[in-house]
């Protein structure tokens, strides 16, 4: 045989058979006629068969596809004979649909067509880790070590896949090639939804080859556009905006941050989004930071002040006045709009203009806000107020992360959020770093200790270049702030603020914090004399989870302090990589550095384990601190009464009375053991019906597991009846699965009563700490006062040591789980500030290392 011609599959453009014999094939380049030999009656000389097989090898590359899509032309006559292309003729059969839509057979046509080696990574890769994520967009970069021809045919195998529905391609350079496949690709397919090609070096023309391609094809699915961080200037964004007026279904996202756009290729872009009407209930996502768009966007307003659905709007960086925004945001955007991004722009900076009534209104009626930047804008007092009071009148959203940083409020905008901050409800994570509040960040910290809501506040670069007598201030503020119990914080950002040894007070307060779960203290150059403090404090908390430290100028011997409380330490998980601290000595102490980093992660991979807590550290640790101050202040009291008791000549009932009282003073003081022995260690009912629970849990995994195997078994014997229908085959499949039914009781244990009961058990054990330190407290404070009255009762002037330790109100001497200082302790020549005693050395001491263990030495 000699072969005349030859072309590919995917050449084919038409097919025409008007004669059972004759029939043509056109391709790109150019119509083949043929003509079949023998009598047209017989059906093995018909080009039927010679079209039907040629069908059939296009279907079986292309399975979930329709061929009319394939070959756009087909003209069969007469009529009937149409059957061949028909999909009720050769209806897909999802047996033969390989993984990700066929994806590895529609590849290797497509390296036949392109000419280049099909490459088995390439399918191994898509068929089995994006199978197994379900990942449904291809990204490029999982392939840009191989050459750029070869990206031609991964793009182009997703022509006619039903599978992905998306391209990703970022931060990376494609072939000239590769971006003409892409647009092919976008020319011609229906389930292409979403295209990310970001950071590629694209210029406008580029764009108007993308819009052409978008009109041409006659069902366009794209829903999803990402071109950020490519430079296309408004000429491009007037090219995009002839599709986004036309795409019937309308666009979700729409991305275009950093892209050299102005405002006169934005306002045409925004008028395309205004025509298309189906963008108003579909475009969710939209970026436009980074642009220079300034003032005169009158038609993005309009577009935003239409009612819409936008979720995501972020406009961070484009020169806009930001009171001109507001009117349309309220008008059009209050009802769905959950993030808000308009940092590093500005307000009108002519004097006398007043922020318009929409700023206000606009916070005051938002209904989905969870996430608002306005941060580096310069705000006015003004605006500052008019937002903090909208939010503070908002009855509608919850959780709002509000992002005030690097605005330079100074005093002015200090006092602001002393007098408004605490009534803002509707926040949940704050961040007023490097706000130049200085001095005034004391009271600013007070006031946000009033609102319970606060769950996370940032603090970065908030002390940096404060002047050094402002700073025990604002430490002495920070650290009440965290021992309050009625303001439950759960992550404080203190990080790059150069403290030094100013921080060693609010690490020592750490001990007995029982809220803070995350903290970042990096940049604060601590050294290992903070890593010390720090090692204490972790003895004895048992709430932080997370904390950074790197920064700190601390060296191997801290971090392996750290490590030696983390042995005592059960709750702490996540302590990042120390990279700056550690990088100097993985040079001259290799093997010790390695050590101490591997044991610090196994101590908390230990700790992810789930390891249940004792019970009585918690009541110790509580007891301790009562003994260490608020119990040295009962002493002296009863002591004092006792002697002016003797001295007293009072009647016999006033006597035993106070007499009484001083016994409960007495026993006030064993109270917490005792209420440690109330609480019941062994044969917890908890514990027992975790345990009765897995026991339950195992019998109803083994139902569960009997009646998916008959499913299976119903499922493999309609499908294959004559393997899977023999009884004997059926019989030795029952036998040997039956072990397979049976979830071992171990693991069930280790699940429920080592890890989840283990959690379930620790936070019990923290209610009951909290339930006896409520009890004992109130006890205390009870006996602190009678006593108080009973003295000044007999007019008994305080003595001086008493006014030293005693705080100006009875209420002030509490445990640390009821106030917020958990004890008394002054320090000469100190500032006087109520702070926690936790048996940590004074920072202003040397400090002797702990001891290395033995894996170090």
């Amino acid at each position: 045989f000699q072969i005349e011609c030859h072309f590919h599959y995917l050449d084919i453009v038409g097919v025409e058979s008007k004669k059972s014999t004759h029939f043509s094939i056109v391709t790109s380049d150019r119509p083949y006629s043929f003509v079949t030999t023998g009598d047209a009656g017989n059906f093995s000389s018909n080009a039927d068969v010679i079209l039907t097989d040629l069908a059939s090898a296009i279907k079986q590359i292309f399975p979930t596809v329709p061929l009319k899509y394939i070959i756009r032309k087909i003209d069969i006559q007469p009529p009937e004979r149409e059957i061949i292309f028909s999909e009720e003729f050769r209806p897909s059969d999802p047996r033969n649909v390989g993984p990700c839509g066929g994806f590895s057979a529609q590849y290797a046509c497509m390296c036949d067509f392109h000419g280049v080696p099909y490459r088995e990574e390439v399918a191994w890769d898509v068929d089995t880790i994006y199978l197994s994520h379900d990942t449904r967009v291809l990204n490029l970069r999982d392939f840009d070590h191989l050459e750029p021809k070869d990206l031609m045919a991964i793009v182009s195998a997703l022509e006619y896949n039903t599978f992905f529905r998306g391209l990703k391609a970022a931060h990376m350079r494609l072939s000239h090639e590769t971006l003409e496949r892409i647009l092919h690709v976008l020319k011609r397919s229906m389930w292409l939804e979403e295209l990310h090609l970001e950071a590629l070096g694209l210029r406008w023309d580029f764009l108007n080859k993308l819009s052409i391609s978008v009109i041409t094809n006659s069902n366009p699915a794209i829903r999803t556009i990402d071109l950020s961080h490519n430079i296309i200037e408004d000429k491009g964004a007037i090219h995009l905006a002839g599709p986004i007026a036309k795409v019937s279904k309308g666009l979700c996202k729409l991305a275009l941050a950093h892209c050299g756009l102005t405002s006169k290729g934005v306002n045409q872009m925004s008028h395309s989004l205004t025509l298309n009407q189906s963008i108003a209930n579909s475009l969710t996502y939209l970026d436009l930071s980074g642009n220079s768009l300034k003032d005169d966007i009158t038609n993005l307003h309009n577009f935003l002040a239409q009612p819409n659905v936008l979720e995501h709007l972020d406009l961070a960086s484009t020169d806009i006045t930001l009171e001109n925004l507001f009117g349309a945001l309220l008008r059009g955007c209050a009802t769905h709009l959950a993030h808000l991004n308009v940092s590093h722009n500005s307000f009108s900076t002519k004097k006398g203009r007043e922020i318009p009534p929409s700023f206000k209104q606009f916070f005051t009626s938002t209904f989905s806000l969870k996430h608002l930047n306005i941060a580096g804008c310069k705000l006015p007092m003004e605006a500052l107020k008019n937002l903090l009071l909208g939010l503070a009148c908002n009855e509608s959203t919850a959780g709002l992360y509000l992002d005030l940083s690097s605005n330079t409020l100074g005093a002015q905008g200090a006092h602001v959020l002393e007098s408004c901050i605490h009534g803002v409800r509707v926040l949940q994570s704050l961040d007023i770093s490097d706000n130049n509040l200085d001095a005034e960040l004391a009271p600013v910290l007070t006031a946000i200790s009033k609102n319970p809501s606060i769950r996370t506040l940032h603090l970065t670069r908030s002390l940096t270049g404060m002047k050094p007598k402002h700073i025990p201030p604002v430490m002495d503020a920070l650290v009440n702030l965290i021992q309050k119990d009625d303001f439950p914080l759960a992550e404080l950002v203190l990080s790059e603020n150069k403290l030094k040894h100013d921080l060693h007070d609010f690490i020592n307060a750490l001990g007995s914090n029982q809220s803070l779960q995350k903290l970042d203290i990096s940049g604060n150059f601590m050294g290992d004399v903070g890593a010390r403090l720090l090692a204490k404090a972790l003895q004895i908390n048992n709430r932080l989870r997370t904390i950074y430290m790197d920064k700190n100028g601390v060296t191997l011997q801290g971090y392996a302090d750290i490590v030696y409380a983390l042995e005592h330490n059960h709750s702490m998980r996540t302590i990042p990589f120390p990279v700056f601290d550690i990088a100097p000595h993985l040079k001259s102490h290799p093997d010790k550095t390695d050590a101490v980093m591997r044991k610090m992660q196994e101590l908390l991979q230990r700790n992810c384990n789930g390891l249940k807590r004792a019970t009585g550290q918690g009541f110790r640790l509580q007891h301790g601190f009562l003994l260490s101050s608020t119990h040295q202040l009962v002493d002296k009291l009863v002591a004092e009464t006792q002697d002016t008791i003797s001295l007293a000549k009072g009647g016999s009932d006033s006597a035993s009375a106070v007499q009484r009282l001083i016994t409960d003073a007495e026993n006030c003081k064993q109270l917490m053991p005792k209420l440690q022995e109330a609480v019941r260690n062994d044969s917890h009912p908890i514990e027992m019906k975790l345990t009765r629970v897995a026991s339950e849990l195992g019998y109803t995994i083994k139902s569960y597991l009997e009646e998916t195997l008959e499913t299976m078994m119903r499922t493999g014997i309609e499908q294959c009846p004559k393997t899977l229908g023999n009884q004997i085959v059926v019989q030795d499949l029952r036998k040997g699965l039956a072990e397979c039914l049976v979830v071992p009781e171990e693991f069930l244990q280790i699940c429920l009563l080592n890890n989840a009961g283990s959690e379930i058990m620790n936070k019990v054990g923290e209610i009951e700490q909290s339930l006896a330190a409520a009890i004992s407290d109130r006890a205390t404070d009870e006996v602190l006062e009678a006593l108080t009255r009973y003295r000044r009762g007999m007019g008994i002037a305080e003595s001086p040591s008493v006014l030293l330790d005693e705080p100006q109100t009875p209420d002030i001497v509490r445990s640390r789980s009821s106030h917020d200082a958990d004890g008394l302790i002054i320090r000469p020549g100190g500032r006087g500030s109520i702070l926690p005693k936790l048996g940590l050395e004074s920072p202003t001491v040397s400090v002797e290392n702990l001891s290395l263990p033995n894996w170090m030495q």
